[in-house]
């Protein structure tokens, strides 16, 4: 689905996993009006975990999990002035996750949907990865050396560019 983009209304994409005729959330995206770049991890199992990873317009980026912030750095601006690439999160998927977690998606509770085919997945961990960045418009993905890039989505909405990219380490 693709709506209609109001720059004053915070937009949320989904990157789900099609097993069969199921559709499983694995991440949410959200960029808020400000300019905040979010991606949730979404799990029901406890729900003071909330584990993220987050871009804020101040140019802080921190993973986040029961409250407590993790590995905070100060990088550039995500503004009209955003140069380059940064990783705001890379996170290995293997086939049967998607599924363990079971998180089933509602397509239409989000702006955009980037689907992955099971089948694109390696059944071993920390083989295929999921890298969201934020980029200058035509920027490349922050991956692996030697990695494979599967299947990729970009988010233009606002500059920079939300670019989510599956890949494969190929690392045996």
């Amino acid at each position: 689905m693709n709506r209609q983009v109001n720059k004053k209304q915070k937009r949320i994409y989904a990157v789900v996993v099609r097993d069969n005729k199921q559709l499983f959330l694995f991440l949410s995206i959200c960029r808020t009006p400000q300019g905040d770049v979010y991606v949730n991890f979404p799990r029901n199992h406890n729900p003071n975990f909330n584990p993220h990873s987050s871009y804020h317009t101040s140019g802080q980026h921190h993973q986040k999990s029961f409250g407590h912030k993790a590995m905070v750095r100060y990088r550039q601006k995500p503004d009209a002035n955003f140069r380059s690439t940064e990783n705001v999160i890379t996170t290995g998927i293997a086939s049967d996750e998607p599924r363990a977690i079971n998180m089933p998606c509602q397509t239409t509770d989000f702006h955009e949907v980037f689907e992955i085919p099971v089948s694109e997945l390696r059944p071993e961990k920390y083989r295929t990865m999921i890298s969201v960045d934020i980029t200058e418009a035509g920027g490349k993905p922050i991956i692996t050396p030697g990695g494979r890039v599967v299947r990729q989505a970009i988010f233009k909405d606002e500059i920079p560019w939300i670019l989510v990219t599956v890949f494969d380490t190929n690392l045996r």
